[in-house]
């Protein structure tokens, strides 16, 4: 018996929908799901149009199952703007457990401030998620455990983005340190910013290697 969640998306849920011949994993809402096709709402919009994925082409859908990632195949057979960016999905496979990674991540260099404990440091980034971040620091006192909280200021461009993190590992370099954080407690909306300048870094990656 086929069950929601587990083999396919449930209406509502978030999903990441990746176009196979452009490898990008695209943020999305769950409108509707059946088990035989979805209805996908494009979180951004302006750049899943500049990919020109078109009817026919196929894709891959990530989400959180109940016991963690899951996965299908599927193919694209609409898409709509009405006018907000949609696609019709054609379920194509059985879903499986996926341990692919859900967050998009971008090579990107932003400054950072940051607060460990006492100790305000600054640094920048070497790539970044709506998930978290990895930053290189200059070294201070003893390491940071894993679980430390660290809050961390990031210049998007935009403006400032100030959010509670957790240092995940260390990796010493020097006299500098990479730092691994996450963000676990962000609103969508947060993660919407992240994921917006996430995806402008990879959009001027793939200008610039078409140059």
């Amino acid at each position: 018996m086929s069950i929601a969640g587990v083999d396919w998306p449930e209406p509502g849920g978030a999903a990441e929908v990746i176009p196979l011949a452009r490898g990008v994993a695209l943020p999305s809402s769950v409108e509707v799901s059946d088990g035989t096709a979805l209805l996908v709402r494009l979180v951004l919009a302006d750049y899943a149009e500049k990919l020109k994925v078109q009817p026919g082409h196929r894709v891959e859908v990530l989400w959180g199952g109940p016991t963690g990632g899951r996965s299908l195949p599927a193919e694209v057979t609409e898409i709509r703007s009405d006018p907000e960016l949609r696609w019709i999905l054609q379920i194509t496979g059985p879903a499986e457990a996926s341990q692919r990674r859900q967050s998009v991540r971008a090579r990107v260099e932003l400054p950072v401030v940051a607060r460990c404990g006492t100790v305000i440091i600054t640094g920048q980034t070497v790539d970044l998620s709506e998930a978290g971040a990895r930053v290189w620091f200059d070294g201070w006192g003893l390491q940071p455990p894993p679980g430390t909280p660290i809050d961390a200021t990031l210049e998007l461009g935009d403006g400032s983005f100030t959010a509670a993190g957790e240092v995940v590992r260390v990796e010493p370099r020097g006299p500098r340190w990479l730092i691994s954080m996450k963000f676990p407690e962000l609103t969508e909306q947060e993660q919407d910013r992240l994921r917006r300048r996430v995806f402008e870094a990879l959009r001027l990656e793939r200008l610039r290697q078409a140059d």
